[in-house]
């Protein structure tokens, strides 16, 4: 065993399944931010998490409303996960920007997803420059027609898992 980096075990425990966190605006429109720092919590009842940074609008959207909806995007949608990860929700409709399908839910989420998470804000955590939150699962929803994607640390675009 050797000592390594945080870089270095997220480059060796990859790949890591990215999501995109849909919020809703008060104009009720849908934002998308990718990430892919989530995880299950608890089985019963069911719960997930995810962190983003303090700033963003979907920190702020998500603290207002305490809804949110988490989607492992399919492969169709690997150009639009990488591009909503880059540009503020504040700045760019991303939904219209990309013609981006979305599930009429109580939170909205794109049709072209494997699987995606309607959730109720539990607690939000603070976490130096991030807020993690803490989710209820109130709805899951499945695609067995869509392959989720990945991301590797330092590769160009987000990937499918080969099957």
């Amino acid at each position: 065993m050797v000592k390594i980096t945080l870089n270095e075990a997220l480059e060796k425990t990859s790949p890591t399944p990215v999501a995109l966190v849909c919020s809703t605006t008060p104009e009720g429109k849908t934002n998308i931010a990718t990430v892919a720092w989530w995880t299950y919590l608890e089985n019963e009842p069911p719960m997930m998490g995810f962190s983003m940074w303090k700033g963003s609008y979907s920190s702020e959207l998500i603290k207002s409303t305490g809804k949110v909806a988490v989607s492992l995007p399919g492969e169709s949608l690997a150009d639009e996960a990488m591009q909503c990860g880059i540009v503020s929700g504040r700045e760019v409709d991303k939904v219209e920007k990309h013609g981006i399908e979305l599930v009429d839910a109580a939170v909205k989420f794109p049709i072209h997803s494997r699987v995606s998470f309607v959730c109720t804000v539990d607690k939000m955590i603070d976490i130096e420059s991030c807020i993690f939150f803490v989710c209820k699962i109130d709805e899951i929803y499945y695609n067995e027609k869509q392959r989720h994607i990945y991301t590797i640390p330092g590769a160009p675009k987000l990937m499918p898992f080969p099957t």
